[in-house]
């Protein structure tokens, strides 16, 4: 059977999205969130306390958690990205989809699998069933 794929639902592929990247940019933004968390934690005890001459705002100042929240919002950057991206290529396929056609597939259908059933070798009846003589 040959199949022609024509639309895809934007808001099911946007749903899929949006979990996938959630839970991808969860475990990234927890790695990267410990990570700077780390870093940061590091460089505050090795710098000295007036280290702030070169003008910019003063990351240091947001102490270890600071670069937790910072791997964390990073991630939750990263997802809306990602579901925005989706919906653009969703929307970008039903639109070509509709002018050239649909991507094309073949199917075929797998033959059920029958389970063999146990007999008793001398009276052919099944296992657990009443005698014929009772």
């Amino acid at each position: 059977m040959e199949f022609e794929l024509k639309k895809i639902g934007l808001w099911s592929a946007v749903k899929i999205s949006f979990l996938i990247n959630a839970l991808l940019a969860l475990l990234i933004g927890l790695l990267i969130g410990f990570s700077l968390m780390l870093i940061m934690g590091f460089a505050q005890q090795m710098m000295p306390y007036d280290q702030t001459s070169w003008g910019g705002p003063d990351l240091m100042s947001l102490g270890m958690f600071g670069g937790f929240f910072i791997g964390i919002l990073y991630a939750a950057f990263i997802v809306v990205v990602n579901v925005i991206v989706t919906a653009i290529a969703v929307l970008l396929y039903n639109l070509f989809a509709g002018w050239l056609g649909g991507i094309k597939f073949t199917m075929h259908e797998v033959p059920a699998v029958i389970e063999p059933s146990m007999t008793l070798a001398k009276t052919g009846e099944q296992p657990g069933s009443a005698p014929a003589d009772a």
